[in-house]
């Protein structure tokens, strides 16, 4: 069937493009109209929901000249039996063989004029001569005659029309056949002609509704609530307005809660036990830091930007309060932190990282919606775990199971039994449920703003934008019913033959970033509502999904999905430089952390001052969707390079208080004064690196601790042998050798003598004890001292000062200057 549809889709791609009139058969020209669905009624054809089925729709000319003739029909393809339900939406129209009469709309449309229609035709003959359950393709066919040109066909929209049962027909009553006749029988065939549905093996239905946005935090900002969040646009806050978005698709949760405020009855408690929202924990962080105030860079890869205050704080705090209270009465689980890439984690090898993204999600997501989320499952946004990727996730606390698409998934072949009925195999050791591609792709279009898996391969990808919002909830709500309809084989055995069943399983996952709205949420419920009450759907729980997983029996292989490209399977992992620069980083992180001191009354710790580092790593590796992916991979440098900034500054911020200049010790032994200064909130563990040379011994203190935002005055004990200058150089580094600051080099003068001048005073002092011992020895033998031969004899004032006492020649001194200031001066007396 892949390869009819791909035949298909080369035909429309080398088809005629030219303005040139078309047949009627042929593809519209999309310059002529648009058509777009208002209503499809009923949605999902039941046996209570009459015999016809009613669409209504608009027509529009985008022309620049009138059209005349406006005429429309319905037309359908068989049913489904492929995965591939967007693709055959976009397949020739020539596969829609079963084709109603036309009907007229407007006999003129001008341009630019709108143009309303419905149409009515029977299920069964002289409609769509629809006899069996299914999902049947339908192409609405709008046919004109523009001015100046032939009849074409002007417009298409097209959908899908969910079948459960069908009501009673005389044309079917016809082939019933008495049970136990020896006819041929077909059980669910009633007399009256009517067909039932087929609840004989119900499929097993979770629903998972992820709620994530692509990061919008510029990196390089610390925890504790030191400063703001940077965020790189303020696009989230306009996704959080109630018509945005996030907005909507809260507003669709409030409708699957049963608390919003249409008044509409709330949805079955088991369809809605069936349902689990999956919250990205790096969305749920983000919000809850806006609502506290934030800021928006002018560069995300520098954190010393420029920034502007953001106005959304009153928005995302009202958001987050809205998803806190659906949150309180519905399932919840959590999506890896940030979408981070697993094959990106794996080849970091960091397990704090690994955690934190894996398990540690959880633990987010219960701390700010006070829940007791679902553990056990990852759901990794490209929908598929490689070989690599399945190694950090076996055996791994709290996610050690997967939700991967069917071709992500290569079984043994054999027949479908026990837990493959389910989808579920396990691989290498790593259990994992399989959901459908096609349904993801489908419930990717709902709401204003339709996006596509990046696990479809481009050639079964079809336009979304010419689509109405009402024809791409109408196909969304058949995918969804799909596998629950069980729809004979081509060969009629159901175990053993292809089937449009996946493993009887109806698991769903919705793409990452998907916008349904609250009327998306009404159809999708109504639909799986419908299922289970006909039964052939039986809700299950995520947390029994997680449960039986550890159960599952049969062995498959995780390969690369289908015609999809390797490095977009494996979330565009880390290059070979970029995961240089990031194991670098983290070891940083690592060992900063185990440098702050502990044991204090802090205000936060240091494991929640540097998380926000390694969530920025997170954002860092986030798998990129289809729709920003040219984006992630340009915030990836800007994050990495902004993250570095930020550890540079860290390493900065603590440092030793320069002397500049000559530092002199008042002796040899005079400690080194020096000042420590600590920048940063915590107080941290460090102690001096210090290169001397071996006439100056400086000891090192030891591993010291600096104060938060302080500053500590360290003595330094030196020992000098010399005077000689010395020039000292002492680096900071943390208590396990993390380098702090710059080195800083001090000239050191010292006022030592050294050994030199050691011995010459001892010499000195050794000559002059010698000489006072030679004097006495002459005095006591009453012998001139031979070093007093050539001093002059005394004369007669010298030998009286001698023999008079101290007092008496002081008064004589006295005496003698009086004497000398009493006599007049000479030219005073001329």
């Amino acid at each position: 069937m892949a390869a009819v549809v791909l035949l298909l889709g080369l035909v429309l791609a080398f088809a005629g493009v030219g303005p040139a009139v078309a047949a009627p058969g042929d593809a519209p020209d999309t310059h002529y109209a648009s058509v777009g669905l208002t209503e499809v009624t009923p949605s999902t054809v039941t046996s209570s929901s009459g015999r016809t089925v009613t669409v209504r729709g608009r027509v529009t000319n985008t022309f620049d000249r009138p059209i005349h003739d406006v005429i429309v029909r319905l037309q359908r393809a068989g049913a489904v039996t492929s995965t591939d339900l967007r693709t055959v939406l976009g397949a020739d129209p020539s596969v829609y063989e079963t084709a109603t009469d036309f009907e007229k709309v407007v006999s003129d449309l001008a341009p630019k004029q709108t143009a309303d229609f419905s149409i009515e035709v029977p299920l069964s003959a002289g409609g769509l001569q629809i006899g069996q359950a299914g999902v049947y393709p339908l192409l609405i066919n709008v046919n004109g005659t523009p001015d100046y040109g032939g009849q074409a066909r002007i417009a298409d929209s097209r959908t899908m029309l969910p079948v459960l049962s069908l009501p009673a027909d005389r044309a079917r009553a016809t082939r019933w056949v008495e049970p136990g006749s020896g006819g041929s029988e077909q059980p669910l065939l009633g007399r009256d002609g009517s067909v039932a549905a087929n609840d004989t093996r119900p499929a097993a239905f979770t629903f998972v509704w992820p709620l994530a946005a692509p990061p919008q935090q510029a990196a390089g900002t610390l925890g504790g609530e030191t400063a703001d969040i940077r965020l790189i646009s303020d696009d989230l806050t306009d996704s959080l307005e109630d018509d945005g978005r996030l907005g909507q698709s809260l507003e669709a949760l409030e409708t699957v809660a049963g608390i919003d405020d249409s008044g509409a009855d709330g949805p079955d408690e088991k369809v809605r036990n069936a349902i689990c929202i999956a919250v990205d924990p790096d969305l749920l962080t983000t919000v809850s830091s806006m609502a506290t105030g934030y800021t928006i860079t002018d560069d995300p890869a520098d954190p010393d930007a420029a920034t502007v205050d953001g106005d959304g704080e009153s928005t995302a705090r009202r958001w987050l309060q809205r998803l806190t209270r659906v949150a309180s009465s519905m399932c919840v689980t959590a999506l890896p932190g940030a979408q981070a890439g697993l094959d990106s984690l794996e080849r970091i090898g960091n397990d704090t990282l690994s955690n934190m993204a894996l398990s540690g999600a959880y633990d987010t997501v219960d701390a700010i919606l006070g829940v007791h989320s679902v553990r056990g499952i990852t759901l990794p946004a490209v929908g598929a775990v490689s070989a690599d990727a399945r190694k950090l996730l076996v055996g791994r606390d709290g996610s050690d199971t997967a939700a991967v698409i069917t071709t992500s998934v290569e079984s043994d072949g054999g027949p479908r039994t026990g837990s493959a009925l389910l989808g579920r195999y396990t691989s290498g050791g790593l259990p994992v449920q399989t959901y459908d591609p096609g349904v993801s792709a489908a419930l990717g279009g709902l709401g204003g703003r339709p996006v596509t898996p990046s696990f479809l391969p481009e050639w079964q990808r079809t336009g979304l934008t010419g689509e109405s919002e009402v024809s791409r909830r109408q196909t969304a709500a058949a995918s969804l019913a799909f596998p629950m309809l069980d729809v004979p084989s081509p060969t009629g055995d159901d175990d053993s033959a292809p089937t449009n069943v996946t493993g009887r399983s109806a698991f769903t996952m919705a793409p990452t970033y998907w916008s349904p709205t609250a009327a998306d949420a009404r159809a999708l419920l109504d639909t799986a509502g419908l299922m289970v009450a006909s039964g052939v759907a039986d809700p299950v729980p995520l947390t029994d999904v997680v449960s039986g997983l550890h159960r599952a029996d049969r062995s498959a292989d995780l390969v690369v999905p289908g015609d999809v490209d390797r490095l977009t399977a494996e979330g565009y992992p880390l290059s070979s430089k970029d995961l240089v620069e990031v194991r670098r980083q983290l070891e940083l992180i690592d060992r900063l952390q185990d440098s702050f001191a502990t044991g204090h009354e802090l205000p936060f710790t240091p494991a929640e001052y540097l998380n926000p580092l390694r969530a920025d790593i997170l954002r860092a590796v986030s798998t990129p969707s289809t729709t920003n992916r040219a984006v992630a991979l340009v915030e990836r440098p800007q994050r990495l390079t902004a993250l570095g900034l930020t550890l540079t500054h860290m390493q900065q911020s603590v440092s030793l208080l320069d002397p500049s200049g000559r530092y002199t010790l008042a002796s040899e032994r005079s400690p080194l004064l020096l000042v420590v200064r600590n920048e940063l909130s915590l107080p941290i563990m460090v102690r001096l690196d210090i290169t001397a040379p071996e006439e100056l011994s400086v000891g090192d203190g030891g591993v010291l601790e600096i104060p938060a935002q302080g500053t500590r005055q360290l003595q330094l004990p030196t020992h000098a042998s010399n005077s000689q200058p010395a020039t000292v150089r002492i680096a900071l580094v943390t208590s396990n050798d993390v380098p702090l600051s710059s080195p800083v080099d001090l000239s050191v003068y010292a006022n030592a003598y050294g050994k030199p001048l050691f011995w010459i005073t001892i010499g000195a002092a050794v000559i002059l004890v010698l000489l006072t011992a030679r004097r006495l020895w002459h005095r006591f033998r009453g012998e001139p001292d031979p070093a007093d031969e050539d001093r002059p004899e005394p004369d007669e004032h010298e030998r009286h000062l001698a023999s008079t006492g101290y007092q008496q020649r002081l008064a004589a001194e006295r005496v003698t200057d009086t004497d000398e200031r009493e006599q007049p001066d000479p030219g005073e007396r001329e």
